[in-house]
This record gives structure tokens, sequence and C-alpha cells, in this order.
């Protein structure tokens, strides 16, 4: 909605992994229960703008492809709607990924994991607000050699623009996490360090990526994604908040977003003289918990 030079917007970010994870066969495999789930929750929502983290797809043997990506697109009606893949088979084939080797067999002509953005709206051109163009899928962190681990997850964030005043920037993104960082089994403190200062690196790319061309000259931009930290690690409490004086939008119900690793899942808005209101929440309904073991976070907001 745009009344009086503002905008009214309803932002989603979903990490889909943990309910759907390695996603290898047409939606009617999977449980009638989750499938349910996932397409009511994205129907329930309606949201304007969802991001979504893990999603999956494969080329079966005669070519075809099976996509989450379009059974999100069905079920929310998003017009618009962009898959930036981060892992497959033709770049990272490693023996120890079950998927992949069992993709091998099935003879699929290839199987990835990525991120995705679906909108309401056209998508903008990011150097020209009038003209609709194409999110670009950006990397943060290539490894030299992937391991079949979340180690050596290569990670990218999806860049996108909306063709509708303000014209807000859109970052999608997965930050890492690492083997042995949490739980009862963590290993060692050094894990923990070692973890928390990839995400900073991360996330310090990020905005060398947006910094000349979004925040220095005061654009409107809406940080999202699965941050795999919570609010009190350095990544986001000292570097985001108050170096780069990002708004997190924090929820009404500040529950954990994921059940060993806490509220991991974010939403930011920069910057803040831009941000007329807003109103965010956790959906911690059982039908969110069936669908993923990520809870989305979703945000009414009014921007000018």
């Amino acid at each position: 909605m745009n009344q009086n030079n503002q905008s009214k917007l309803r932002i989603m970010t979903l990490n889909l992994g943990g309910g759907i994870k390695n996603f290898s066969g047409p939606i009617d495999c999977m449980s009638p229960e989750k499938r349910e789930a996932m397409l009511k929750l994205i129907t329930d929502v309606q949201a304007d703008i969802l991001c979504v983290q893990e999603v999956a797809q494969y080329i079966d043997a005669d070519g075809i492809l099976h996509s989450m990506v379009d059974h999100i697109r069905s079920a929310g009606n998003y017009s618009h709607f962009f898959y930036g893949e981060t892992l497959s088979m033709k770049k990272h084939m490693q023996v120890k990924k079950d998927v992949m080797v069992n993709g091998l067999f099935k003879d699929w002509w290839d199987w990835s994991k990525g991120n995705a953005l679906f909108s309401r709206m056209p998508f903008a051109r990011l150097g020209d607000s009038t003209k609709e163009g194409v999110p670009r899928n950006v990397p943060i962190f290539q490894p030299l050699t992937y391991e079949g681990s979340r180690d050596t997850d290569p990670r990218y964030v999806i860049l996108s623009r909306i063709k509708q005043y303000p014209y807000p920037y859109i970052v999608n993104l997965h930050l890492t996490t690492l083997v042995g960082e949490r739980g009862s089994s963590a290993w060692s403190s050094d894990i923990v360090d070692a973890a928390r200062l990839t995400r900073s690196q991360q996330l310090s790319r990020i905005f060398n990526l947006v910094d000349e061309n979004i925040i220095q000259k005061s654009e409107p931009l809406i940080l999202m994604g699965d941050f795999n930290a919570t609010p009190e690690e350095y990544t986001i409490k000292d570097y985001l908040e108050k170096e780069k004086a990002v708004v997190r939008l924090v929820p009404k119900n500040p529950v954990p977003t994921h059940q060993v690793a806490g509220m991991v899942d974010h939403i930011f808005f920069a910057p803040a003289n831009r941000l007329v209101h807003y109103e965010c929440w956790i959906d911690d309904r059982p039908l969110s918990r069936e669908v993923s073991d990520h809870l989305p976070v979703i945000s009414d907001i009014v921007i000018q």
C-alpha cells in the first residue's frame, strides 16, 4: 500500500531447511501434515515480501525440474520470484553428501539448494528504480573446496530492489554456523569464537556490498534471514545495531526461533529515520512448528 509518500508492507523470513531438508522428491512425497502446514502458513500470512532460506530443487532423469520454489510461489500467489543457488551437485559434488550420491543413482541431472525471494511487486533494477530488473545472487563466502559439512557450505545473499515507492532494497541472507558450535555437545569455546568471527566477516562483506550505493545514500534497506546469531552476539548487538545503526525489528513475543540455537532469525531496517512504524512477531503456532525447526519472523512495516 502506498499512501502519503509512505508504504506499508508485510515481510517475512523463514528457514525451511529443518522441515524440508535436502528436498529430493515431489511435494506429494512429503507427509500430508507437513505439506499442508507449509502451504497453509504461506497462505495465512500473505506476506508482500517473503525471504526463504534452504530451499532445494533437482532435475530428474527426464530433465524435469522439481522445486520447492514452485510450490511456495503457487501457495502465496506470487507473481515475482527469484532462486539463488548456493550449493549444487554440478559445482560441488561431494561423496560425503548423501543427497548428492543418491542423486547420482537416481540419474538426476542436478540437485541444488539455496535462498529464494518472493514478492507481490515487481523487482526493480538496482541502479534504476523506474525499470524492472532481476535480483542478484552475490557470494559472501566461497570455500576452496566443499567438504560436505556446514563448515564449508558456500554462502550467498540475494540482493534486490522493489519497484514500488520508496523502492526499498532487500537482502536475503543465511550466515554460517559451524559443526560443534551449539548445544550440549558443543566442542569448545574456540569453535564458538571461530563461528562468531566467521559470521562477523560475512556481515562485513554484505556491508561492503551495500555501503556506497545504499547506506551512504540513505536508501531504504530491509535485511532479513537466518543470521545464526542471537541478539546478544557481537555481530548483532555491536556491529549491526551500534556501529552500523541498523534497526532490529524486535518481536513482541521474543521466543527462540530455533530450539537449540535460540533467536537467530531476524529482520533489520535502515536508515532509522525512514522507518515510520513497525510491528514484529514470531509465528510460534503449532502450524509453524510443523513446517520447520525454524519459526518464521513476520513484520508489518510502514516506511518512507
